[in-house]
Formats: structure tokens, sequence, C-alpha cells
């Protein structure tokens, strides 16, 4: 798998999206958008961490013989492959998994601060798995052994998994070696129950959950009193408890041990980044400290273990001279060795574990990972050394981890290069500007208060009109010292209207008139035509004109003749002064109507990510990438974010599956699609099979057909509404795209026919043809898209008889749930508007 190939891919699809917020107007923020988008400010080049080679500390028989492990552990720590696997061959060790469990022998606390893939999870697992086998040999009653604290209850599943593999696989069922059972409170009532009758040897929980065992009376009475004696206690994570949380853990680690009356109790942390200054020595001595106040028992730097590593590849130092010949074959398109120790001894392959996998420590003399660095400056560096380009050197280098990454050990199995990309996005900063002309102001993508080394010139924020580009400051007018000044406005919110938050319009070749109405400035649907033919403006429009105002470099309002014309409009946005675009809407925030650069809807943005991923991960073939490796891991908050996300996720998915159809549909009608045939042919365009959207996939004749009809159904109705007005600020539909264009049978013939314009208003009856048509065009589409369209699936009784037929035949995501609800439809009436409505 070429994972350089799919972050380009992911930046590529994020600059599209980020991207497409918003055209401003001004070509001088266009300029400036378009320089930084190609200096990669919002996602830089990432950072690569290359897993290095672990020395090796001994297989489980080497250890049985060594008396350091139960017999049975022969047995249980092999590479199984599914239930009935035995495990042919055994686990390899790691040198500090090794000290690990001599350290856990001695019955003294202790803590692993080994890096990311180094395996720590099996460095207190063995131990435990050991002592309840030698527990049992010697006649201990059954109980909880050990209990397992993982900050996340994702962590807690994903060691489910590995603890199955090694307890379950190659044992019946019914009698497993050592009883594990995960409590975080995921499980449901008869798993609990099932837990607290039958406590098991190992327990899996988060702090939080511990907490409630220790003072709920029947985990107190279940597994508290089982795990009297108790012999580990485990923190997994340890970097992630500090503060008050860690406040809490350590007073929690008290009470288990008071509370499961174990005053030996052996606690255990884990951690990759508990201290990253100062040398190994230094950062042990802190880490010592830090664990002794956590775990309320003493842990001594000589128990803080490290790892230890080796080198994978050759251990000879490449000249210049090699690498540089190395370096233009590789770029120039020689393949890369695909076996292990032919890659191992290449030049190119030591120069890249020099640099990413390996550093000596001169205090202790022995190999550190080193801080993950950027291929770019690699390949830099490498340039420097060889006389090389840079792109020839950066080409070589992705090629050689790209093929260490794909070279197995022969008898490990392990990888030469098991390296990770670290790619940061970030949503980006807002465009600032001066408070001075168009062609002279300041315009920066960085927040920054003030103009550099101009302390009188403010930066405010722009929003942009998402219709024609227009920008806009985003400001507040506030107040001080008895002077009133527009400052920068950090918040969206626009249900305020009291003249405090609002925008700044400053333009020198469309300024707003003094008389707005006689100029035409105003929406149409503003204005109120008088009995003599005048024109005014409604009464409840007038609040939401500009007023004049007259602004100094700094912020400050100035006086007459004085600084610079600008008009400032209050809270909520009603309607752009150049494109006369309007909004009725009077509540929420502007998010919708005015694009600031820094808000791309943070749910889409992780979507967007999410999908581009997902789609790279389908696109490589099996002979890369497995099917079961296909998965994408995202970590949120809490549950509330996951849930939130993961309906996001899905409507994306069933509304681009639409869209993507009906597109397809469409291109293969060439004289377009009519209302009554576009639901089939959408459905036929999703390809879908029957295991795909009926809830009885094998049934056939007429409930094939009916799952079928109710399918079709529920594919019109959200065609329909996905065709009203779009709220999806960053996911627009196909028509406010230029994808799509919807017309209206023989509409251009009513409006050439002069008969049907007889008795219609004067201004219609002189109207020439394309005019009719272009108003009556514009009427249907007002009408069309608040659903005022007269389908059975928009009427309460088609939409409840549709509801009832997808839960009957239909499964996720096709039916329509009870707890989903009718778009609201609008009813169009051909009446005259009273004055001042819209």
């Amino acid at each position: 798998m070429d994972i350089f190939a799919l972050r380009d891919q992911l930046v590529d699809d994020y600059r599209e999206f980020t991207g497409s917020f918003v055209s401003p107007r001004d070509e001088r923020v266009q300029a400036l958008l378009a320089e930084r988008l190609a200096a990669s400010e919002q996602w830089p080049d990432p950072w690569l961490s290359l897993n290095p080679s672990f020395a090796p500390g001994g297989t489980p028989s080497e250890l049985v013989a060594q008396g350091l492990l139960h017999p049975e552990c022969e047995r249980i720590f092999r590479i199984k492959t599914g239930p009935d696997d035995p495990g042919r061959d055994q686990v390899v060790f790691h040198h500090h998994q090794r000290a690990a469990i001599e350290a856990a022998r001695t019955g003294a606390s202790y803590v692993l601060t080994t890096g990311t893939g180094s395996g720590k999870s099996l460095a207190y697992i063995v131990p435990i798995v050991d002592r309840v086998l030698r527990d049992r040999d010697a006649g201990v009653g059954a109980g909880v052994k050990a209990i397992v604290v993982y900050p996340m209850n994702a962590l807690a599943n994903s060691q489910v998994e590995e603890l199955r593999k090694f307890l379950g696989f190659g044992y019946p069922p019914e009698s497993p070696p050592v009883s594990f059972a995960r409590y975080t409170g995921q499980e449901g009532p008869d798993e609990r129950r099932r837990i607290l009758a039958h406590p098991p040897d190992v327990l899996l929980t988060n702090y939080v959950m511990l907490d409630l065992v220790l003072t709920r009376p029947d985990e107190r009475e279940h597994l508290v009193s089982a795990a009297r004696g108790l012999h580990f206690l485990v923190l997994d994570e340890l970097h992630t408890y500090r503060g008050r949380q860690g406040a809490d853990v350590a007073m929690l680690v008290r009470r288990v041990r008071d509370a499961c009356e174990a005053p030996g109790l052996q606690v255990v942390g884990t951690s990759a980044t508990m201290a990253s200054e100062g040398t190994l020595a230094e950062r042990r001595r802190v880490v010592a400290e830090v664990a002794s106040r956590l775990f309320g028992s003493p842990v001594t730097p000589e128990r803080v273990l490290g790892e230890t590593l080796v080198r994978a590849t050759s251990a000879d130092t490449p000249t210049s001279e090699v690498l540089l010949a190395r370096v233009k074959e590789v770029a120039a398109g020689s393949l890369m060795p695909e076996d292990y120790a032919t890659l191992a001894a290449d030049p190119l392959a030591a120069w890249a574990e020099n640099v990413f996998g390996l550093e000596r420590d001169v205090d202790e003399q022995r190999m550190v990972r080193p801080r993950p660095g950027r291929l770019s400056d690699a390949a830099r560096r490498l340039a420097e050394e060889t006389g090389a380009g840079a792109e020839e050197c950066r080409t070589a280098l992705q090629a050689v981890l790209l093929a260490g990454s794909r070279a197995l050990h022969p008898l490990s199995g392990r990888r030469l290069f098991a390296f990770r990309l670290h790619q940061f996005i970030s949503k980006g900063d807002n465009v600032y500007a001066t408070l001075e002309p168009e062609a002279q102001r300041y315009l920066t993508g960085r927040y920054q208060l003030r103009a550099p080394d101009q302390p009188g010139k403010v930066l405010l924020p722009l929003g942009f009109c998402r219709e024609c580009g227009q920008e806009y400051y985003v400001v507040a007018r506030v107040e001080r010292d008895g002077q009133v000044r527009f400052v920068a406005r950090t918040d969206r919110d626009a249900s305020g209207g009291d003249g405090v938050t609002g925008y700044l319009y400053i333009s020198g070749d469309h300024p707003w008139p003094a008389d707005p109405v006689s100029a035409g400035r105003l929406p149409d649907h503003w204005m109120l035509e008088g009995p003599d033919g005048s024109m005014s403006i409604a009464a409840n429009k007038a609040k939401y004109q500009p007023s004049a105002v007259r602004v100094l470099p700094d912020g400050a309002l100035a006086g007459p003749g004085e600084g610079m014309s600008a008009w400032f409009m209050s809270t909520p946005f009603a309607f752009c002064l150049r494109c006369r675009v309007s909004y009725e809407q009077v509540r929420g925030n502007d998010f919708s109507k005015l694009a600031t650069l820094d808000q791309e809807g943070r749910s889409s943005a992780v979507t967007v990510v999410s999908a581009s991923v997902v789609r790279s991960l389908r696109s490589f073939p099996t002979t890369e990438l497995p099917a079961d490796a296909r998965k994408l891991l995202t970590f949120v908050d809490n549950r509330q974010d996951a849930s939130l996300q993961a309906g996001h996720f899905n409507d994306f998915a069933q509304v681009t599956q639409l869209r993507g159809a009906l597109y397809k549909a469409l291109d293969a009608a060439s004289g377009g699609l009519s209302h009554e045939r576009v639901a089939q042919a959408v459905t036929d365009a999703m390809e879908l099979q029957p295991a795909d959207y009926a809830e009885n996939p094998d049934a056939k004749f007429s409930a094939a057909e009916s799952a079928g009809r109710a399918l079709r159904g529920v594919v019109e109705y959200r065609l329909y509404t996905d065709l009203k007005r779009g709220w999806r600020v960053t996911m627009p539909n196909l028509e406010q795209v230029g994808l799509l264009v919807v017309g209206y049978n023989d509409l251009p013939e009513i409006a050439a026919d002069e008969e049907t314009w007889e008795r219609s208003h004067p201004a219609l009856r002189s109207a020439g043809t394309q005019l009719r048509l272009e108003l009556a065009r514009i009427a249907l589409d007002e009408a069309r898209r608040v659903l005022a369209v007269d389908v059975d699936c928009l009427t309460p009784t088609g939409y409840e008889r549709l509801q009832r037929e997808s839960r009957q035949h239909l499964r996720e995501p096709w039916l329509l749930a009870d707890t989903d609800r009718m778009e609201p439809v609008g009813v169009v009436f051909a009446r005259t508007g009273s004055s001042g409505s819209s």
C-alpha cells in the first residue's frame, strides 16, 4: 500500500473541500487565498516515525525452561489465526517484555515507557496470566487477580480482541486457561449479571467504572469481594492521568488497595510519552517520582523500563558516493529489492533507518528512537550529503520506505520498516484586513490585532457573501473611553439586532447610495408601490437598512469629513449590498449567509477526510491490502460526539449515493427524465442488491416486488426533499452547483400562448414570451423549493403509506423509521399580498 499516495489524495480532497467555501470577489483576496493554499499551511508536510527493531527477549519455551513462566504459557502465547488454531509459531518476546516479566516476579510496582508499537500490553498481560496459572496450581481460590484500567473504552475493546486470540483460540470455549471480562458500562444487563455471578481472573475497565464498582452495593458484594488480595492493578496510558484527573486516579488507586485488602498490590503503568526532556537517567527519575505519587507505592528509577533497540539494516555507514549512485538508480525507476536480507543491506535503507528509526544516546551509549521527522527535511539532508536533487532524494526515500514496509522477516514475520505518517490538518485562519480602500488595505491570513509596523491600523476579520463573494468586515460596535469604535468580532451570533454586532461594508466601485430606493439597490420584495406609482420600502424591512458611518484606520468612529465612508449593518445579515440576495431568517446565525474561512463545519470536515481515506483504502488491490485491513479508526471525546459524527457520515453517504445515482441516470438519459421515470431510473442506477435494502433479501414473487416498490418510493421521496432549498451549506444539492436543471412540461408553449394570458395582469398580458417564461420559471422554482409539489409521497396519507411499507419491507438505511418526520410541505396561494408582506 502506498501510504504517500493516500496522503496526497487526502490532502487534495480536503483542499477541494476547504477551497470551495467561497469565491471572493476581491482579486487581491483571491490571490492571498491561492498563495495560502499553495503554501500548504493547513496541511503541512507530514511527520514520519519509524518503528525500530527491538532486541529479542526469547520465546515462551525459553522463558519456561528458565523458570520465568508457567509451562502453559508456552501454549497460550502463540500466533493464532482462528478459534480452532492452536498456533504453530510462538510469540518472540522483546527484551523489554522479558524485563517486565522479571520485574513482575519481584512484586514491586513498575512502569513501562516504551514507544508506540512496542507491545506494552503484552508486557503486563504475560505476567498476569503467569500469576493466575501459578496461583491455580498452588490451590489459591478463584477470584479477580488483576484489574486493568484503560482511559478509553476503545482501548479496552481492542484489548478484549487480543486476549481472545491468546486465551480463547485453541481452547474449548467453556474452559479457557485464564478468564477475562470487560466491565466498562457498555455491557448489557445479562452480561453484567453474568460477570457479577462469575467474576473473571482479569477485569478490564476504565477509571470511572472502577470508581463506581467501589461504591455500588452489588459490585462491592461480588466484584470487590472477589478481588480480595488483588495482585495487579494496571494503569494503561499513564500519561493521560494528569492534573485533577491524575489526583482522582491517585486516590482511586489507594481506595482499591484498601477495599481489596491488598497491601502488597503491584501497580503497573504503561506510557509512551511520560517524559521527553533530559537524558535517559533524568527521564527515568522524573517518571519514577510521578509514578510513586500516583501509585501510592515506591517506584525506583530501576523499575522504569525502557526499550532496547537494535539495527534492522546493515551496520555499515554508507559513503556519499554510494548513496548518490543508489539515489540516482532508485529515482530513475530501478526496482527496490523485495527480499528482506537484500533490502536490509541496501545503503539507502541503512541511511533511512539512521534518520527515522535510530539515534545514539551519548550518555548511556545505547540506541534510542529519534524524534519524528519530515520527509522533506530528510530529502534536503540527503541532497546535501550526496549532491543529488531534493526531489530525487524524496522519491528515493519514499521508495525505500515503501519497500521496507513490504519486506517481511522470514522467521518473525516482522516488517523491515513499520512506519507511520502523522498528517496534521487544520481549518485554517480567516482573512484579516485593515480599514482602508480595497486597493491599498493590508491583507493577511494570520490572526493579528494590528497591521505590522502600523499600530494605528486595526485588523478585522472578513466574511464573504456566499452568492457573490462580496467581503464584509465582521465587527462589534462598542464604546470605550467615551469613543465609539468598531472591533473584531469572533462570534457568529446573529440573534441580536441591537446594533452592537454587525458588519461593515466598504466599496469604492459600488458604494451604498444615499437613496437606495430610487437607485434600485434594495431587494425587489422589500419595495411597496404607492397609489401614485412611487416606490417605498416596507415598514418591517426598514430596520435592516445599512447606516452610513465614517471610520478611522484604528476602528474609531470619525466625524464628518474625517476617515473613510463605510456602512454598518446590524446582525442578522438581511441582504447583500452588492448582489441584493436577501434572507428572511432572523434567528440563529449567519453561517449560511456569510462564509468565514475559519469555519469549515467540523462534522463535514471529518466526514470528508474519513470518506477520502475509505475511498483510497478501497482502491488498493487485495495483494497490497487485505480486505479485513481496510479500516478507519476515529477517536472522539464522548459518545454524543461519536453519535453525531456517525449520523452525519451516514447521512453524507446516503445523500452522496442518491445524488451520484441521479447524475448517472441523467447522464444516460439524453433527453432528461420526467418525474414519473426519475425514481425508477435512479434506483436502477444505484444497482442495489436485495441484501442491500430488503428486510428479507431471499423473498420471491410478490414480496420481492413489494420491497422493490417500497425502495422506489423512498428514493422518490428522498429525491424531492433533496431538491428543497438547500440547508446543507457545505453540501449543496446538484441544482445549486449547476449539475442539474429542472424544467416544466409545456412551459415555453404556455408562455407563448396569448389566449392563456388574456385575463392576467396587464403587465403580464403585454409582456413578451421570454419574460413570461422567465417569471413563470421563477415562480415554479420557488414553489418547488418549498416542496409545494402535488405528488403522493409529499401528502400525509402518501407518506404514512410509504413509511408503513418501508418498515415492512426495507432495512436501514432505506426504511423510514417511526422517529422520521415528514418534511414540511409548502402551499402556494395565488392572491394579492398584504401591505408589507414578503
